[in-house]
């Protein structure tokens, strides 16, 4: 799973730790990374790892704020 790119939602579900249902409120959120191809939706590696971190951060300055 490290060499893609994209990710499907089960493998994101997996990462994340979390559910696939979880992992679809997610995907529909208008700030999560995701791609429609094909019928599929799929989410940038990369994409994921700075939402991510922006996740963190806006939960560090609010508990900080």
């Amino acid at each position: 799973m490290n060499n893609k790119l994209l990710l499907s939602i089960t493998e994101v579900s997996e990462l994340l730790g979390i559910s696939r249902p979880s992992t679809y409120q997610l995907a529909h959120r208008a700030d999560f990374p995701v791609v429609h191809l094909g019928g599929r939706m799929l989410v940038p590696l990369e994409q994921l790892k700075q939402w991510l971190e922006d996740q963190m951060q806006q939960a560090h300055d609010t508990s900080n704020g």
